[in-house]
């Protein structure tokens, strides 16, 4: 007589896992269909305000304060959308309840601290004060978080768009992707995995933050001091050994805050330098943030003038009220010159305003335009070579084309995120996927480009890319 193996105690395990149920997540409100209608919500929000900015303004034109709010509704709701997720994993991959509510009350504290400033900008319009003097890593941590989330969550959009295609056309062909639930004796550990891995988008990036912040406090009073010698043919004679310390990108404000100013001044001081430029972005998204940089930099010793240029952020605020406030403190040269007198010897000092292309784009001038401007009308003879501040690197090819002789910009940080050092080339990072000029000197036959990498940051963290002042030696 044949066994009844349906009742056979000793059935082969293999088909214990193949039959045990997998572990449901815990289930507590709201329901999953009250997070998809966040989640749908939201990311049609983003969709329509994309939409908008791009789109809308090829048929109409978009206010600059209404483009700058839609560009803050949608980190707006890109937050929504990582806390809801982040809520609906720690509401069921949790099994301790008490657990469960103090994790989502830290998600909840932690989102409306890190979009506080964000909603000011779009009641107000602007950047807010209080982000200048708040405590720096609050800054820097508001600063990362943002822009992270930015770059981050459209690749994991992506990545779990792709993913579903895959399990959906999986199930369409009846492949098993899970190779059955665990044995019973497995269970615990498997679910302890389980709440690991499901919460990790919550709770991750939060770890990642803290780093991120902690590295950024670390680092933000770094900085190095440079000097190097510049070979100059077409200097006369009796300005050889003619020196120059450039300053650039301090950005006063959020992350560079006036207490640091002294040591910047001490430092600038030592060098003692002929000349001083500073190569834009003063301040970083405030003019209320003038004073303290304007008051330090009166007190940097040059021995034949300050010189300035106008960088991106110092036109975040209020541009006409920027050039105002620093052309009374010293020359701000926007498409214009200087020609100095040193020893009977004539140098002319240029300065480029900002573009951040090279044609005319959106009713803006770019550099070539510019450079016409600022050189027209210059005699080599009559006002001797001229030395370039352009605050943007890539300005150098349209002054590169006019044989001007010496660039120096800034604006890159020096890539701010890299993978090699400064002084090893080519450069890998960040900056060199966005800047055909990211850090140092580069060569062309009649002209030569020097980028700094700037005092202060608009992104709190640098890698590869250490804050720096420069004294150059013309030889």
């Amino acid at each position: 007589m044949i066994p009844n193996t349906s009742m056979n105690p000793f059935k082969d395990s293999s088909e214990i896992r193949t039959t045990t149920a997998p572990i449901p997540p815990v289930t507590r409100p709201p329901g999953n269909r009250a997070y998809a209608v966040i989640h749908w919500s939201f990311m049609g929000l983003i969709a329509l305000i994309v939409f908008a900015e791009n789109i809308a303004p090829r048929i109409l034109p978009v206010p600059r304060p209404a483009g700058f709010r839609l560009v803050i509704a949608a980190m707006i709701c890109m937050n929504v959308l990582w806390w809801s997720v982040a809520d609906r994993r720690f509401a069921r991959y949790v099994r301790s309840a008490r657990a469960s509510a103090a994790l989502r009350m830290f998600v909840a504290v932690f989102s409306i601290a890190l979009n506080t400033p964000l909603i000011y900008m779009i009641v107000a319009g602007r950047f807010p004060a209080f982000i200048n003097t708040a405590p720096t890593w609050y800054a820097a941590a508001v600063t990362i978080w943002q822009l992270g989330l930015i770059i981050v969550m459209p690749v994991v959009a992506c990545i779990r768009i792709l993913l579903l295609s895959v399990i959906s056309l999986a199930r369409w062909f009846g492949w098993n992707m899970t190779g059955g639930a665990p044995p019973a004796s497995d269970k615990d550990i498997n679910l302890h995995r389980r709440a690991i891995l499901k919460t990790a988008f919550g709770s991750v990036p939060m770890l990642v933050l803290a780093g991120g912040t902690s590295f950024a406090q670390v680092q933000s009073r770094r900085l190095q001091v440079n000097r190097h010698q510049v070979t100059c043919p077409w200097l006369p004679p009796r300005l050889r050994g003619l020196t120059i310390t450039q300053v650039s990108d301090l950005h006063v404000g959020r992350l560079y805050r006036p207490e640091m100013l002294p040591y910047l001044v001490d430092q600038v001081n030592r060098l003692n330098s002929d000349i001083l430029v500073l190569t834009g972005d003063i301040v970083d998204i405030s003019n209320d943030m003038l004073p303290p940089a304007l008051e330090a930099i009166s007190q940097m010793h040059h021995r034949h003038g300050a010189f300035a240029c106008i960088g991106n952020h110092d036109e975040f605020d209020n541009r006409a009220e920027f050039i105002r406030a620093v052309r009374k403190r010293l020359p701000l040269l926007i498409d214009e010159r200087r020609t100095l007198d040193i020893g009977g010897e004539r140098l002319t000092l240029a300065g480029i305003d900002w573009a951040r292309f090279d044609q005319q784009t959106g009713g803006r001038s770019g550099h070539q335009q510019h450079v016409i401007n600022a050189l027209a009308g210059h005699e080599l003879a009559r006002d001797g070579p001229i030395i370039a501040l352009a605050h943007h690197p890539h300005a150098w090819d349209s002054l590169a084309l006019q044989a001007v002789p010496l660039v120096l910009s800034g604006h890159t940080h020096g890539g701010q995120v890299m993978l090699n050092a400064p002084d090893i080339r080519p450069d890998i990072g960040a900056g060199a996927m966005l800047f055909r000029y990211v850090r140092g000197f580069y060569q062309k036959p009649d002209s030569t480009l020097f980028v700094n990498r700037g005092v202060g940051n608009w992104f709190p963290v640098r890698i590869n890319s250490p804050a720096e002042i420069v004294q150059l030696q013309l030889v």
